[in-house]
């Protein structure tokens, strides 16, 4: 293939995706955050943990209230809520 037959698909390309939005899942040197099966960063579902004193149900319970009052934020938001929560009612 010549250069000229490249560099059109790769332009043809580049303008598809700035016509549409579309953004190619390319990172640069940006490590990813480990997350679990629920998309959720470890850390946080670490802090949530010992917030509660590893009692799972806990959790689970207040992330499930936090996301039915919620139904359009993220499962990020959700936990980060409920940490939110527990932490505010600590400090009264």
């Amino acid at each position: 293939m010549s250069f000229s037959v490249i560099f059109a698909a790769v332009l043809v390309v580049a303008v598809f995706c700035w016509l549409t939005g579309y953004r190619l899942p390319i990172r640069f040197g940006v490590p990813s955050l480990p997350t679990g099966p629920s998309g959720v960063p470890r850390s946080t579902r670490q802090r949530l943990m010992r917030l509660v004193n590893g009692n799972r149900a806990v959790a689970g319970r207040l992330v499930e209230r936090v996301r039915s009052q919620n139904p359009d934020r993220s499962e990020q938001w959700c936990w980060e809520k409920a940490i939110y929560d527990i932490e505010r009612d600590r400090r009264a």
